[in-house]
């Protein structure tokens, strides 16, 4: 009887490990250079096998760390393949296809060094909304990416660039990175700045800022350039309730 116990006890811890060992998954490991902070990392991406499509959630870690994992999974289940599109200050896009493997994946995300432009800007006065406290938020839509990505329907990327307080005139000034003359970010597809108007203290979108002229214009944002005229005439348009 003893003996019978000692050999159910072996079977149940041998099939525990086993089951260990399956559940198992594989990550991908994105190594950063020396001079690109982990929290300076934007990382946006997906994975795929036959349950479709999912968006990865990058575990980020302190920002002295080195790096950055994904779990190459979705419930359970490894991934065939992982898509990303990373973005530092500074630097240009970089993006990766990769295939999962059994065995973790490194990646190395290489900063190649980007140019900046700046953007000496004014909100028409007769459109500038009189709200005190108020910041200018630029935002890098992605929409080339959806086609990288190979989605129809896709959640565009969206990168905070910069934040600006204007003065009591509507002038700000920023700088932007120079997407036009990065080959990556020049896809088919299309890209734009996208500036809004809103509350320091709440976040509230108070206005969107179009540019006034329409050459400098893609949709409703500004098309990336190496070089902007000065000043750049925004106009607020309130938001549609």
């Amino acid at each position: 009887m003893c003996h019978r116990r000692i050999v159910l006890i072996f079977f149940s811890l041998t099939v525990s490990a086993a089951a260990q060992v399956v559940q198992r998954v594989p990550k991908v490991i994105v190594i950063l250079p020396v001079d690109v902070p982990s929290d300076k990392l934007n990382l946006q991406g997906y994975l795929y096998r036959t349950f479709g499509a999912f968006g990865v959630q990058p575990v980020r870690v302190d920002q002295n760390m080195r790096s950055l994992e994904i779990v190459a999974a979705v419930q359970g289940k490894v991934a065939d393949r992982l898509k990303l599109l990373a973005w530092a200050p500074g630097c240009k896009i970089a993006t990766f296809d990769i295939a999962i493997q059994q065995a973790d994946a490194q990646e190395f995300f290489y900063c190649n060094a980007l140019s900046t432009a700046t953007l000496a800007g004014r909100i028409s006065a007769s459109s500038l909304p009189q709200k005190e406290h108020a910041e200018v938020d630029v935002r890098y839509l992605a929409d080339w990416a959806c086609d990288f990505f190979g989605l129809l329907d896709c959640q565009v990327p969206m990168i905070l660039i910069a934040t600006a307080t204007p003065d009591r005139d509507g002038r700000f000034e920023v700088r932007l990175p120079d997407f036009a003359a990065d080959s990556t970010s020049s896809r088919p597809g299309g890209a734009e700045f996208d500036f809004m108007l809103r509350e320091i203290r709440t976040g509230n979108l108070i206005a969107w800022l179009w540019p006034e002229s329409t050459s400098l214009r893609s949709l409703g944002g500004l098309r990336p350039a190496s070089a902007y005229p000065r000043p750049t005439i925004f106009v607020a348009r309130k938001p549609v309730r």
